[in-house]
This record gives structure tokens, sequence and C-alpha cells, in this order.
């Protein structure tokens, strides 16, 4: 007689813990044969020696005990999700995110799809916010729109995600990643000069293709696998509604003005010391990028007050009180998953391993001789693999650029299109691996939208994503070497090749 074999599957806090333990291992065992790598230093230029670090050694176990707290309260997502999920529950519970939905009522689920895919593909200009904004508003408008908010929210996750190479405007990332590879070229091609606009045409193109492609995909491949659920109505006001949005016109207005450079009294939210606009406005210690979470929370507070009392659906102060502490319902596993992730993610910087592993494949493109299609194809493949072993993308492409840029201008292939070769790849690498910490934001905000106690498991997601994952992969490799067999601009005084 058979027996019913139920199936065990691990938790995602389990599978966090699993590779933890597998990272010390292997910090035990590589650190004990001398496994290292080098790299040239930036400032000096001189050679540097990497090797992995035991973390069952004293520092090590110091830094696992020292350091865990400390590590896990600078996480960046920490501040900006908890921000995020006030603003937004401020917005659903006065009402006023219902009122502005019901215009969307009826619309065809495709187009739903493809403006929320498009918008996470452009937000991801922001940076890492995009994820913390968009997560919960997607979550709550296909609520309104009587689908599954988990699949708002993994749309947006493939969205943001795969979009880190592509936009419709430069970011200051782009500036940032421009520079290094502006330096890494001085040896070669001291010519070269990097412009904030050279990949645009590229990443413009790249928009639509992954939008277009991506919405196709969700539909066929995702949005059937995911269940719907209704939600509960709330009192719509139009007198409310106008208030509301003259109210939140005039902010607008205030911050618009105080990004502006170069009118009276305008400007003050600008990092000064900048020479272009994006970092102006994203620099590490720009105004505005350090009080966006505070502007964003400033609107929804107030915007979310004044319907909410007009329209009676928060009648007094206390009810108000009540609907920002409901931010935190069901979101026990955003803040214990983020917790397991940052021991998890430290253990991987500590001990050198993603650094020394990345470096190896690195390395292995120096004294390459393919030139052209399998070139790229190469670099395109290392800088996958990269990603996924550390998905921190400044630091991927600080090791890669030494290396990869000298190396393309050699084979005719120009900095802008190496750096945009290194883009997508980064993008598709992100999807990729255990070590992204908004995969684990997303699988937070699954659990927290989750009304069917379904089965929400670390690799199952990342199964479930894949299927639309590959294709975009696919379509992003059409894109870089269709744009280079073409031999056409890739931006403003940029081509794929010199």
């Amino acid at each position: 007689m058979k027996q019913n074999r139920r199936k065990v599957s691990l938790g995602p806090i389990t599978i966090m813990l699993l590779i933890s333990a597998i990272l010390a291992v292997a910090s035990l065992i590589l650190s004990k044969i001398g496994f290292q790598s080098y790299m040239t230093d930036p400032d000096t230029f001189e050679t540097v020696v990497i090797a992995v670090r035991n973390i069952f050694s004293r520092e090590g176990i110091q830094f696992i005990f020292g350091e865990s707290i400390t590590n896990f309260r600078a996480l960046e997502p920490l501040a900006v999700l908890v921000v995020s999920l006030i603003s937004v529950t401020i917005l659903e519970e006065s009402g006023l995110f219902h009122s502005l939905t019901m215009g969307f009522q009826g619309t065809k689920p495709w187009l739903v799809t493809f403006i929320t895919l498009f918008i996470s593909i452009v937000a991801s200009a922001i940076g890492d916010y995009s994820y913390a904004i968009l997560f919960p508003l997607a979550a709550i408008l296909y609520k309104y729109l009587n689908r599954d908010p988990k699949l708002g929210i993994m749309t947006v996750f493939i969205g943001v995600t795969m979009g880190y190479g592509a936009g419709i405007l430069y970011s200051y990332q782009d500036v940032v990643l421009g520079n290094m590879a502006e330096v890494a070229s001085l040896d070669v091609l001291n010519t070269y000069s990097f412009g904030s606009w050279s990949m645009i045409f590229m990443e413009i193109a790249a928009t639509f293709v992954l939008s277009i492609l991506g919405t196709y995909l969700i539909e066929k491949k995702l949005s059937k696998k995911i269940r719907r659920i209704e939600e509960k109505e709330r009192i719509y006001s139009p007198k409310a509604l106008k208030i509301t949005l003259a109210i939140f016109a005039v902010v607008m207005l205030i911050v618009f003005y105080a990004i502006i450079p170069g009118l009276p009294f305008s400007g003050w939210l600008l990092d000064a010391n900048q020479p272009t606009y994006m970092e102006k406005l994203f620099s590490e210690y720009s105004p505005f990028r350090q009080g966006i979470l505070v502007i964003l929370l400033s609107i929804t507070l107030i915007c979310g007050y004044v319907y909410g009392k007009i329209s009676r659906n928060i009648k007094s102060s206390k009810e108000y009180n009540q609907a920002i502490s409901l931010t935190f319902q069901n979101t026990g596993f955003i803040f214990a998953g983020l917790f397991f992730f940052s021991i998890m993610f430290n253990i991987l910087e500590w001990t050198n391993i993603g650094d020394v592993l990345s470096l190896k494949l690195i390395n292995l493109l120096s004294g390459n001789q393919m030139n052209g299609v399998f070139l790229i194809c190469l670099v395109f493949l290392v800088s996958i693999l990269i990603t996924i072993i550390n998905p921190t993308t400044t630091h991927n492409w600080l090791l890669a650029s030494p290396i990869v840029v000298p190396l393309m201008i050699r084979a005719n292939i120009s900095p802008s299109f190496s750096l945009m070769v290194f883009k997508a790849a980064d993008s598709i690498g992100k999807c990729f691996t255990p070590f992204y910490v908004f995969f684990i934001v997303m699988i937070g905000f699954l659990y927290k939208y989750d009304t069917q106690d379904e089965d929400i498991q670390f690799f199952g997601t990342m199964r479930k994503i894949m299927p639309v994952v590959l294709w975009l992969t696919l379509a992003w490799f059409v894109i870089i070497i269709g744009w280079n067999l073409l031999g056409i601009q890739i931006g403003i005084g940029a081509s794929s090749t010199l």
C-alpha cells in the first residue's frame, strides 16, 4: 500500500541560514588552501592580493557576534521600507488611493501590466528607492483592480531589476559607472570622455522592448499562476479628491521649485558642488536624495489626512493614528528576512569569497584573444556571473572595468558600449542571485499580501519568475549583439565601436 509522501519545503529564512553555513564552511576550506586573487588598486595602481578569510577565526567570530546588529541597522532598505509602508498605508486607509484608481476600473489586464512594467523600468533611474515605493503601490493597485497583489509585486521586481540597464533618463549611477570607465580607458585611449547621454538611445530602445515583451510574457506565463482576491470598498468623495489634488499640486510645485537650479531662491534641495544636474539631484550629499523619504512621507500624511477627513473615511485623529498603526500588519517576514539576509551577505563580504571568485573570472579575460561578437558574449557572461556572486553594481564595475574596458578598446569596442554590456548583464544577474537584498524584500511583500496561505518559497519564487527572466535575458542579448553588428550610435556622441 502506497503512503502519501508529504513534500518538505524549506522556508526562505532556513535557506538563508543554510547558505550562510555553506559560506562559512567554504571560507574555512578556501582560506586553508590559500585561495586568493589579485586586483589593481584604482588609487595607487599597485597590485593588491585579495585572499579568502576564515569566518571561524578569532576575527571572524568577533565579526559575527559583534557586528550582526550593526550591519542589520546599516541596511538602507530598512528606513526606506518603513517610510514607504507608512505612506502607502495612509493613502489606502484614507480612501485616497481607492479614489485615484477608480478611473482604472475595467482597464485591460495587459495594459495594467504594461504600465506597471514600464513605470518600474523607468523608475530604476532613482535606484533602490524604486522598489520600496513601487512594491506596496503596485500591490494596492492590483487589489483594487481585482488582481492578485502578488502579481503586481513580481512585475515590479522584474521591471526594476531587468530595467537597471535601460530607462529613458540617465541616472546618477550611470555617471558614477561612466567615470570609472573613463579612468579605466586612460592607459589605452586617453581621448575618451564619458558623456551622461552617451547610452541613451540604446537604453530607450531596451525600455520599450523589455516593456512590450515583458507584458506578453507576464500575462502568458505568470498571471495565470496567481490567484485573484477582492478588496473592500471605501467612501468616494469627489469634493475631497478635488481639494486633496489642489493641495498636492501646491506641495509638488514647491518641491519642483526646490530642485530647479538658477531661479531666485530655488535649488535648495540640490548639491551645488556637483557638475551635472543628475549629480546635483542624486549625489551622496544631495539634500533631495537624503530627504526624499521625508518629502514622500510629508506629502502622503498631509494628502491622506485631508482626503480621509473630508470623505469621512477617517473621522478622528484617533482613527488617523490607528490607520498609521496598520503599517506593519503582516510585515514580520520583511524585517526578519532582512535580518538573516544581513548575516548571510556580510559573511559573503567579510570572507572575501565573492571578491576572489569575481576576480578569478575577470582575470580570465585579461589573456583573452577574442574579438567582436565573441568577446562581447564572453564579457556579457562573465558580468552576469560576477553579479550572481555579489550583486553590488559599483563594486563589481570597480573590479571589472580596469580589465574589461582596455580589452574591449583593443577590440575596437567603445568604453560606453562596454559599460552598456556590463549594465545589461548586471540587470540579469540580479534576478538569478540569492544575495540581492530586494529579492528578499519582494518575498516579504509576497507574504504580506498573501491571503491564500500559499507556500511562498525562496527558490520557488525564483522559479516562478524565471520563464519571464530567461526570455528577457535573451532580449537583452539580442539588443546588445544587434546594436554592435549595426554599428549605430548608442547615445549622443557615442557608438558601439571606436
